[in-house]
């Protein structure tokens, strides 16, 4: 929902008959919010209706996950480089936190997918952790490239395909939606001067997605849809996903955490100054490298704090974490909400004078509590609510 794009050829006016030699192609309309919201207009050779048959599918940790049936209110550190998964980008896809505004989740495949996904639930924004490769959607192919942000639109057919080294991949689904922060736009929807990015930092697919036996094999071609957390398969004797045009703004985006511009003050801005996108309860904040804090006496860590109404999660990319002790890239660290939180002993006085900060993380927080999985419970420090207690100098 970042500008109206256009790919293809379109007729001159929408809900108007348009042929292809001599064929009347199926004008297709791709709406949210009802017929309130943004949407697009897509046309297909084919009906996308053409279906020839539908199959069950579960997958364990992803559709359905297990909820942790008990949480104690605590801090806690997972770390996701322990989480070992093998499969394409749906097998290996694991939901480690959740509520029902919100799910988040690791994707590790280790082989490309014959299968397509729609989500049904909500809106999907892919964090790029390692890797590159191109996202294959209904709307075109999409390149990705490390650090990438990558949204999907809910219920957008896609897969991702990549060359050498596996992705990996930190994944948001928005069950409400995932977009720019209202505040970031003017009243005719122009993302304004003053918000942290421009109109020319987002990617739009590149090109229509076109058949090719040898990448996408032969019929029937399966189409995995997502709703209430059940998976069914829809399967197609024809290739649904070639298009011969479409225009609207609806449709997949990119965008790299490095083109993200953070704001600094006189002294320690709280997090939410460096939003990046908002959901339903929730957003989404980028980390970058940056200039910090630069009154005299100013103190760049974060100071300590208790969010009494919300739930932090923050992902740590690269660089160097100033606030936390061991923690390393891929941990994922979960303040609840009412628990005291802040910087590790020692590192709050080490900060003073420092002038940049070299930390890239994802953090996000939620007003509702975010639950743990099982799939989490396994790879969670479990004394890391403790590592507080250590005095300075000991």
């Amino acid at each position: 929902m970042i500008h109206r794009h256009a790919l293809g050829r379109l007729p001159a006016k929408p809900h108007t008959a348009f042929y292809e030699d001599g064929k009347l192609l199926m004008e297709h309309a791709h709406t949210r919010e009802g017929f309130d919201g943004p949407f697009s207009l897509l046309y297909y050779r084919t009906p996308p209706t053409d279906e020839s048959a539908v199959e069950g599918l579960t997958i364990p940790g992803f559709c359905p996950f297990e909820p942790l049936a008990d949480q104690p209110l605590h801090r806690r550190h997972l770390k996701t480089p322990d989480l070992a998964l093998t499969g394409d980008f749906l097998e290996a896809r694991r939901t480690l936190l959740f509520n029902s505004d919100l799910h988040i989740g690791m994707v590790k495949p280790s082989a490309t997918s014959p299968r397509f996904l729609a989500n049904g639930d909500g809106d999907e924004m892919y964090f790029v952790y390692r890797g590159a490769g191109r996202f294959e959607t209904l709307f075109g192919v999409l390149p990705f490239r490390e650090h990438d942000y990558v949204h999907i639109p809910r219920a957008t057919p896609y897969r991702i395909h990549f060359e050498g080294d596996p992705p990996e991949f930190m994944v948001f689904e928005g069950r409400g939606f995932i977009d720019i922060p209202k505040e970031y736009r003017n009243r005719s929807g122009q993302i304004t001067m003053y918000a942290p990015f421009t109109h020319r930092d987002f990617r739009v697919p590149e090109s229509l997605l076109l058949y090719d036996q040898s990448c996408h094999g032969m019929a029937p071609f399966p189409l995995a849809v997502k709703r209430e957390d059940r998976l069914s398969v829809h399967l197609h004797e024809h290739f649904p996903y070639e298009l011969v045009g479409w225009d609207g703004f609806a449709y997949p985006f990119a965008f790299n955490i490095h083109d993200y511009q953070p704001k600094t003050g006189l002294v320690h801005l709280p997090p939410t100054i460096h939003t990046n996108f908002a959901g339903n309860e929730f957003v989404i904040c980028s980390f970058v490298p940056r200039k910090v804090d630069y009154a005299k006496g100013a103190i760049p860590c974060p100071y300590g704090h208790a969010s009494v109404h919300m739930d932090e999660i923050l992902f740590y990319v690269e660089g160097n974490f100033t606030s936390r002790k061991g923690i390393d890239t891929g941990s994922i660290s979960l303040h609840p909400a009412g628990i005291p939180h802040g910087p590790h002993p020692g590192t709050y006085q080490a900060s003073i004078g420092t002038e940049r900060t070299s930390e890239l993380a994802v953090m996000c927080d939620c007003y509702k509590p975010l639950r743990l999985t099982t799939a989490a419970r396994q790879i969670e420090q479990q004394d890391y609510h403790l590592t507080w207690v250590e005095r300075e100098g000991k």
